[in-house]
């Protein structure tokens, strides 16, 4: 078994491979509940992407991790995947269906950017290259802080479906390194450069798509999300009814139900 140098992941079930795409910033944790219930019909791959948690080396925007991806399906030689990416790694799961449609048979994107929607005024600022990434150091370190208290981490502990505490203590931690500033910025740098490029090809993404949407979603509205799956052909649209942005960690049981339809629909 190979996979591309300093790329941390876990690999484990069996059945129809699925690989899960954290957001920004993130880590394979952040998949646990969904993981845990998909792992008993498939073969579920979850990552650190570059830049984050336990993989090592430098961020990149959506075309970098898509390379990076799509190598480590390969080296693992778990066939086509479904590929299940959330808010950021939307675009990546994007951008694989389009540079690598062999590695790709189908695609969930949960609370996903949407490629030729506006960016707000924040996110062009936390493009900036000094600016934003100041910014991103600002937020980040002062979140990460608040969770290594106790008391913060019990709470976020329990709202986040009794995430284990270890995992939340290496969140914050992580929120609190420079690699992870660094490779927040980056990744806005992606949104603003190649979001608007992805735009223009949404129509030739060739495979059965699933755009998952909270109703209460602030981040990534659902008329936005609505607007995703109509650009893509044949795509459909699944809305949690009072979900908000963090539905792998808050609803998995509405990520899973999608996964195994979207399975189910590419079998035929």
């Amino acid at each position: 078994m190979t996979k591309p140098p300093d790329l941390y992941f876990e690999l484990r079930g069996a059945g129809n491979a699925v690989v899960l795409l954290h957001g920004q910033p993130g880590r394979a944790g952040d998949w646990r509940a969904v993981a845990d219930d998909l792992a008993r019909d498939h073969t579920v791959v979850t990552l650190d992407r570059p830049g984050y948690g336990r993989s090592h080396g430098r961020a990149g925007g959506f075309a970098t991790n898509a390379r990076a991806v799509a190598g480590l399906l390969e080296g693992l030689q778990v066939g086509k995947a479904v590929v299940v990416g959330h808010s950021w790694a939307g675009g990546v799961a994007l951008r694989m269906a389009i540079d690598y449609p062999d590695a790709v048979s189908g695609l969930v994107l949960v609370c996903s950017v949407v490629p030729g929607e506006p960016l707000g005024r924040l996110d062009r600022l936390l493009a900036r290259p000094l600016v934003g990434t100041a910014l991103a150091a600002l937020t980040l370190s002062t979140a990460g802080r608040l969770l290594a208290w106790g008391p913060a981490r019990a709470f976020a502990g329990w709202r986040l479906r009794g995430q284990i505490r270890q995992e939340l203590a290496e969140m914050a931690r992580s929120w609190r390194s420079r690699p992870t500033w660094h490779s927040f910025a980056i990744e806005q740098r992606a949104l603003v450069h190649e979001l608007p490029v992805l735009a223009a090809q949404l129509p030739s993404v060739g495979v059965p798509t699933t755009v998952v949407a909270g109703s209460t979603d602030r981040i990534v509205p659902l008329r936005a999300s609505r607007g995703l799956a109509a650009a893509i052909p044949g795509a459909s649209l699944e809305e949690v009814r009072g979900g908000g942005h963090l539905l792998p960690q808050l609803h998995p049981e509405a990520v899973t139900g999608a996964v195994r339809r979207l399975t189910a629909r590419s079998r035929r």
